[in-house]
């Protein structure tokens, strides 16, 4: 019976870091891109100078960061919360069932 609450325990525990390990992607996510909206356009003044209003779309990269990293966080909560697609799911049986051999 020890067994199975240690295990149990050992689940539990990794849950929690799991999570957390989330709620630490979203909190990076969130500081990362509030710092670089709200600095975009003294960023592109600072690299273009006198040209940025010439310059427009040159800081568009901003959104597609945003756009791309909030796709990886999205997969992150998906995997975290219990949503796991189906071939992340395989590919952690393959490798349970490699490594026990």
């Amino acid at each position: 019976m020890k067994n199975k609450d240690y295990k149990k325990f050992e689940k539990a525990q990794r849950k929690i870091v799991q999570i957390k390990s989330f709620y630490n992607h979203a909190t990076v996510f969130v500081i990362i891109n509030a710092i670089l909206l709200f600095s975009k356009e003294k960023m592109s003044i600072a690299l273009f100078g006198e040209d940025a209003l010439v310059h427009r779309n040159a800081m568009n990269w901003i959104e597609w960061n945003i756009y791309i990293w909030g796709a990886g966080l999205l997969l992150h909560a998906l995997y975290v919360f219990g949503k796991v697609p189906f071939f992340i799911k395989k590919w952690e049986d393959r490798q349970i069932k490699k490594y026990m051999e």
